[in-house]
């Protein structure tokens, strides 16, 4: 049996899929995401991604899951799991550190999560059970969902963001009239695309790109961060650009959540 089967075979069922979460067959990583200006990994904003837990110990990222839940409409269960989990961490390590710095944390939709009408009021739940405040909720959608499911998209950007959360979209690589778009729906930062930003340091093609998209941003009002920081080079021009924030491996490696001190 190949892996791939094998998860299915496990993931085959919301109930199956349910016990592995109990088990902490899953696992939560982060990823610093950091100011242009000082580029010092300090903690206080992260994106946050799954791990499956294998054998031995191993981790498979989610391109070796995810598409088996997908299929099977179980991503609104994993992105709950996650609000949850998030939510309980940072309220213990607040319990036991009371003068902590709760970080933000950016927490990626999936398509079904976007047309979930109940993940709102599960995101509601959690908040008030653990008294986090909303603001430290960052919740990020793509621009090819923003594409594909306009209305549904639009609708749980304006249910999470009357919680007082905040809304990022990705992979922005478009149009002026695309990012007042997403500034219409509710979004307050936008991810410049990698497939623009790892190429600056040697394409003047791509820096133009980049200068462009960045200021249609920064004149409608919206933060930028760039994505797929992968080289330390990258940084004296993203600064010149006057781009907001940065991540990428270039940065920060993702890391366990549990280390974050």
């Amino acid at each position: 049996m190949s892996k791939t089967d094998d998860i299915e075979t496990r993931f085959r069922t919301a109930g199956h899929f349910t016990e592995a979460l109990k088990k902490g067959s899953f696992t939560l990583f982060c990823q610093p995401i950091v100011p242009v200006e000082s580029a010092k990994v300090d903690y206080k904003y992260l994106e946050i991604f799954v791990r499956f837990r294998e054998e031995e110990d191993k981790l498979l990222p989610p391109g070796s899951f995810f598409p088996i839940l997908e299929a099977n409409h179980l991503t609104p269960l994993l992105d709950r799991w996650v609000v949850r989990e998030v939510l309980r961490w940072a309220a213990e390590k607040q319990g036991s550190q009371p003068n902590w710095h709760i970080p933000r944390f950016n927490l990626n939709l999936a398509d079904d999560t976007i047309r979930d009408k109940d993940f709102g009021g599960q995101v509601r739940d959690q908040l008030k059970e653990t008294k986090i405040p909303p603001n430290r909720l960052w919740f990020e959608v793509t621009a090819q969902q923003m594409a594909r499911f306009p209305d549904a998209a639009k609708q749980t950007i304006t249910r999470l963001k009357s919680l007082g959360c905040s809304i990022a979209v990705s992979d922005f690589s478009s149009v002026e009239t695309i990012a007042r778009g997403y500034k219409d729906a509710g979004a307050q930062i936008i991810k410049l695309s990698g497939s623009v930003v790892r190429n600056i340091h040697r394409n003047p093609e791509a820096l133009s790109k980049l200068l462009e998209l960045n200021g249609y941003c920064q004149k409608l009002g919206l933060q930028t961060i760039a994505e797929f920081v992968e080289h330390a080079e990258t940084l004296p021009t993203l600064r010149k650009v006057g781009v907001n924030f940065a991540q990428g491996f270039g940065i920060a490696e993702p890391a366990p959540l549990s280390l974050v001190v």
